[in-house]
């Protein structure tokens, strides 16, 4: 049975961070049939660019606003490299090898271990999430715009299927063809957003980076739930 706290992170925090991942990782699929407005090309595109990068490293800023109201607000980093990722929050680390996921909580020095397998819920599954995208949305150009002297774009996704989220808001640069922000909009109104500071691609990031070392971590508690 899995712990409260990682339990707290499969709802709507933990998915936050998996479609933020599945927007980074750069394999969103061609989305001609499911597309209008003029979003395929511009997806496409984006999709090309994103998925020919062996290696992300971002510098992000977290935000959940409800009704105006800052609910929450963090910074954190991502490293990404394929299905692996090291997920960095202000109170939590997140690895995954492709093979285990580890959940590190910094204020109690504990760290849950999970498998990583296909049949878990899309949710958990990155890759999986990825894989479906293509059937699970449909993309719609909202409009083009300027901000901070940058031509951008803003394009929408909407599940087919029920979500606790209604939409996902996309903001690209026009011209570096990169995302700038996203915006998960949840029914009962909270809207988590990751503002994408830096973005540095194809750098080496060695394969221990995405799994949990005890020795960095003296005292820490392990939760092997495998």
């Amino acid at each position: 049975m899995k712990t409260a706290s990682f339990n707290y992170f499969y709802g709507k925090k933990w998915k936050a961070v998996v479609l933020f991942l599945s927007l980074l990782v750069g394999t969103l699929p061609v989305l001609a049939q499911n597309t209008d407005g003029g979003a395929s090309p511009i997806m496409q595109k984006l999709a090309a660019k994103y998925k020919a990068f062996t290696t992300m490293q971002i510098d992000y800023t977290y935000k959940a606003v409800k009704e105006k109201q800052t609910l929450s607000a963090t910074t954190g980093k991502a490293l990404i490299k394929g299905d692996k990722y090291r997920i960095t929050f202000s109170d939590q680390i997140f690895f995954c090898d492709g093979t285990s996921m580890w959940n590190y909580q910094k204020s109690t020095n504990e760290c849950s271990i999970y498998n990583y397998e296909e049949s878990d819920d899309d949710a958990l599954n990155p890759a999986k999430m990825i894989a479906n995208w293509q059937k699970e949305f449909t993309a719609k150009l909202i409009r083009e715009d300027v901000e901070k002297n940058k031509a951008v774009v803003i394009i929408d996704l909407t599940p087919k299927t029920g979500q606790s989220y209604y939409k996902i808001r996309l903001v690209i640069d026009k011209n570096k063809e990169e995302i700038l922000r996203t915006s998960i909009y949840e029914k009962d109104n909270t809207v988590y957003t990751y503002y994408f500071d830096t973005f540095v691609t194809n750098a080496a990031i060695s394969e221990g980076t995405f799994k949990f070392d005890p020795a960095q971590y003296p005292g820490v508690e392990i939760n092997d739930m495998r």
